[in-house]
């Protein structure tokens, strides 16, 4: 039987290991209530349900949606208005300048319009910056998918490491009660100290609780699952045990070929270099507020009022005497008609403008020439994060390289370790049965092996996680 001890590190370098075997399973139907849960369907689930990644998506959206104003930005500007206004009392009559006394009502019809010619080449800048920020957004939406599946992937585990434990605590716990019976018949025939027994017992109590240890223990992952999964209760929650099978003598690529294909295909590398496009895009936005900037502006419209009214010819005559006798002088003279129809005046007040606008930057206390300075840091320091990005990945490769040969010669020391020791305690029993050992060379025979057991477990699961690393870095397959 082997023999088990919990360590942390084996959870930490097989974490990722079950998520990347949930590409490789072909349960990613959706979850039935009363099923047991594959990790493939966790991840499905909480790619549809987590609020981290619904905010992703929604900024990938904001993203796009800029890029289609910026390309609107483009279109000319035109904007139409209409008005109605009453005046009361003393008021200028607009289609005769004259002053008018009473209640004038007066429509007001304008369509107004403006194109940039020039404009320092802002407008096409923002529309290649906007795209390389959301070609970036898509590929940090992607990044945190990624790490969303991980963090289920861990929790998984982490709830199959504790059903392995369990169950390693179950039958070291049935192999202490075996031994207590069998040193117990020993000490009745007066072959063992009594010592011996309660040395035995001890242990069996102590493997009671660490079987209960490890329940709990289950109970508190299975619980973090379902807690990430934002399920409302732990209860009757399961999840499937899936078979992983351990490569043997897997061919490695060179660690520079591994590092070219993962710049091609990781997500955080694609972001980076995209962020660090867009802020080339920022300074050069900010450049063209240094130049001049030409308009085209023009605008038609019209007018209908009350005051405007028609004129209709009389004749006055001046009377007076003249030696004594009545005289009368006629002049013609107009005199105000009705209010000119609306239609007509539609058509006859009708003007239109035409002219060209040209604004040049002096002096605005510095603010375009700061603005550019420090879009040209901005842009330093995202081509510095994209260089980071690279080193990084770089690094990461070469460490996942190094470390699976390093474990994989670990794995077969700890092979030859556990063989050694398990023929070691095969051999403390029996002397143990014969009462040539004692309990305590016998418990710690024991203890020796349950470590090297653990650290060849750790050796193993350290090995096949690197080579998934190295295959994840190339974009391969990653089965077991």
């Amino acid at each position: 039987m082997r023999l088990i001890s919990p360590s942390k590190h084996i959870l930490l370098y097989v974490v990722t290991l079950l998520a990347i075997v949930a590409k490789g399973q072909n349960t990613s139907a959706p979850h039935q209530p009363g099923q047991s849960w594959s990790l493939q369907q966790c991840i499905d689930y909480a790619w549809e349900h987590n609020i981290s990644i619904k905010q992703s998506e929604i900024s990938q959206d904001i993203a796009k949606n800029n890029v289609t104003q910026s390309k609107g930005n483009l279109l000319p500007t035109v904007t139409g208005l209409v008005s109605q206004t009453y005046n009361y009392g003393l008021t200028v009559n607009p289609f005769t300048n004259t002053f008018a006394n009473g209640e004038v009502t007066a429509d007001d019809f304008a369509l107004t319009g403006s194109f940039t010619v020039f404009g320092g080449l802002q407008n096409q800048n923002t529309i290649r910056q906007n795209e390389a920020t959301y070609k970036a957004s898509a590929y940090d939406l992607q990044s945190n998918k990624n790490n969303i599946a991980l963090n289920i992937a861990q929790a998984y585990l982490q709830i199959l490491l504790n059903m392995e434990l369990l169950e390693e605590a179950k039958g070291q716990q049935e192999v202490s009660m075996q031994e207590v019976e069998h040193t117990e018949k020993l000490v009745d025939a007066g072959s063992l100290a009594k010592s011996n027994l309660l040395d035995i017992q001890s242990q069996e109590a102590n493997d009671e609780v660490n079987t209960v240890t490890a329940q709990n223990q289950l109970d508190i992952s299975t619980l973090a699952l379902v807690q990430l999964l934002d399920l409302d209760s732990a209860q009757n929650f399961r999840i499937i045990r899936p078979e992983i099978a351990i490569p043997e003598n897997p061919s490695i690529d060179n660690p520079d070929i591994v590092y070219s294909t993962a710049l091609t295909n990781q997500p955080d590398i694609h972001s980076a270099q995209l962020k660090w496009e867009s802020s080339e895009r920022t300074k050069a936005i900010n450049q063209g507020g240094l130049y001049p900037r030409l308009s085209v502006t023009g605008s038609v419209g019209t007018g209908y009022s009350t005051a405007n009214v028609t004129t209709v010819p009389t004749i006055d005559t001046i009377r007076g005497s003249l030696n004594g006798f009545p005289i009368s002088i006629p002049f013609p003279s107009e005199a105000e008609g009705g209010i000119i129809p609306f239609s007509q005046q539609f058509r006859s007040n009708r003007n239109e403008s035409f002219g060209f606008r040209l604004t040049i930057p002096i002096l605005n206390g510095l603010q375009s020439n700061i603005a550019y300075q420090n879009a040209k840091l901005n842009e330093q320091n995202a081509y510095y994060n994209y260089v980071t990005a690279q080193l990084n990945l770089r690094k990461n490769v070469q460490q996942a390289y190094a470390d699976a040969f390093a474990a994989l010669k670990k794995f077969h020391a700890e092979e030859k370790s556990v063989a050694s020791l398990t023929e070691s305690y095969g051999y403390t029993r029996s002397k143990f049965d014969v009462g040539a050992a004692t309990a305590l060379d016998y418990n710690t025979a024991k203890t020796n092996l349950a470590k090297a057991e653990s650290d060849m477990l750790q050796a193993k699961y350290t090995y096949v996680f690197k080579l998934k690393v190295l295959d994840y870095y190339e974009g391969k397959p990653l089965k077991l």
